[in-house]
């Protein structure tokens, strides 16, 4: 019965462990460079965010922009190139 109580409590201290150890590491913290460019994207097309995308949820906003690439402004598709750059290039 000992033996029992035993290995019950070995499983119980080795199993989180060994979890924890499968466990993803969590994403690296995004470069200046990306968090910059992040900034002036979000200042650039803020205006048209508020035109074609003001009724979207923050998590649908990208897919709302690309929904309306041909309708941004120079300036804001200008932007995002920079930003999808950025990400490739640190992404290797």
């Amino acid at each position: 019965m000992k033996h029992a109580r035993l290995a019950a409590a070995v499983l119980l201290v080795t199993l989180p462990r060994a979890a924890l150890a499968q466990m993803p590491a969590p994403p690296a913290a995004p470069s200046p460079a990306l968090t910059e460019a992040r900034a002036k994207m979000r200042a650039v097309c803020a205006g048209d965010v508020q035109k074609f995308c003001a009724e979207t949820e923050r998590g649908a906003l990208r897919a709302c922009l690309r929904a309306h690439q041909a309708e941004l402004s120079a300036a804001c598709q200008s932007a995002r190139v920079d930003v999808r750059a950025i990400r490739r290039r640190e992404k290797g």
